[in-house]
């Protein structure tokens, strides 16, 4: 052993001579960033503010003498409220309005414009515990009413609610939990999904954890039936009781607030670890941001409401996505 020790010295020394200490320069210029998505039903506001240091833990990073108006179908608005580099403005916003802000500042002017797209049209929401596959599924149903000519872009994700006491394996106590993540869910809809209208790539050919796509092939089709089968994990560390609480989420969004999804999402896709950091899309003159409008129509429900039902119950009937149990791969469904 004890003639290996010179050259583990050696080996060693080496490393500690290729050492470099990276010197950390925050002393650059920061650029503006002005960010908001209008969407109906709720106040405007928008927030301006620098780019903040990687390793700076304030967020209150205002840009002084601002000077920011905001016109809604003509109509010039000023804040008329500000907390930390939220700007408030006394206006609630309603489906199509056009907006457009100015903002003036001492170093540059910013300017971006966006409109207020409407809340989607659902109706005859529905969600079913399905219990004949071999994992355990959630079945969830919808009708859409899409417009006419309009041109609408849609948004679909579907998010968990955990809430109670887990044992914990490691530190054997009970942790008591409350957390919200989003859940991965197939679609029963090819018109939605098909390459030609869709900018989501499944996981593994069936899962989607964020669906964006075109109405292209259901431009005003009135009551479009959708249906989403949501994969239900079983934790069995979970005490009783212990809540599960899902909100099905459908955004109308403009086509800058949808090439802005993709361009973000790419950026942060397995793969971008390795690549150079690209810039991800904007639609703001003169500072960094987005200012695009989103509306929302969004379901919730407990999956312990939600009655248990078999294959054959409609509105959820059978996909040829979903992996059969055993007994079904035996004999066709009838």
């Amino acid at each position: 052993m004890k003639k290996y020790i010179p050259l583990i010295i050696i080996l060693l020394s080496l490393i500690t001579s290729c050492e470099k200490v990276l010197p950390i320069d925050d002393e650059g210029n920061h650029q503006m960033v002005l960010n908001a998505v209008p969407a109906a039903g709720h106040q405007a506001f928008v927030n301006f503010a620098y780019t903040r240091f990687l390793l700076d833990s304030t967020n209150n990073h205002p840009v002084a003498n601002a000077d920011i108006v905001l016109s809604v179908n003509g109509i010039p608005y000023t804040p008329d409220s500000v907390n930390s580099c939220n700007y408030f403005f006394p206006y609630t916003l309603q489906p199509l309005d056009q907006l457009e802000i100015n903002i003036n500042t001492p170093s540059n002017v910013v300017h971006a414009s966006t409109y207020v797209p409407p809340l989607p049209r659902i109706s005859n929401p529905a969600a079913a515990s399905l219990n004949n596959y071999t994992f355990k599924y959630i079945g969830f149903s919808f009708d859409l009413s899409d417009s006419l000519d309009f041109g609408e872009y849609y948004r679909i994700t579907v998010f968990e609610r955990d809430s109670g006491a887990r044992y914990n394996e490691w530190t054997r106590k009970m942790d008591t939990i409350d957390t919200i993540s989003s859940s991965l869910f197939m679609i029963h809809s090819s018109e939605l999904t098909d390459p030609s209208v869709c900018a989501s790539l499944p996981l593994a050919n069936y899962f989607y954890s964020d669906l964006l796509c075109k109405d292209l092939n259901i431009n005003g089709r009135q009551h479009y039936p959708i249906q989403l089968f949501i994969l239900q994990t079983i934790d069995t560390n979970e005490v009783e009781p212990f809540k599960h609480e899902y909100t099905v989420r459908v955004q109308s969004v403009t086509p800058e607030y949808y090439q802005y999804i993709i361009s973000a999402s790419s950026q942060s896709n397995t793969f971008s670890f390795f690549a150079e950091q690209g810039q991800v899309w904007s639609n703001v003159d003169g500072a960094l941001g987005l200012f695009a409008g989103a509306s929302k129509w969004e379901y919730t429900f407990f999956i312990d409401t939600i009655p248990t039902a078999p294959i054959s119950t409609l509105p959820f009937t059978p996909s040829n996505n979903l992996p059969l149990s055993k007994s079904q791969r035996r004999a066709p469904y009838r």
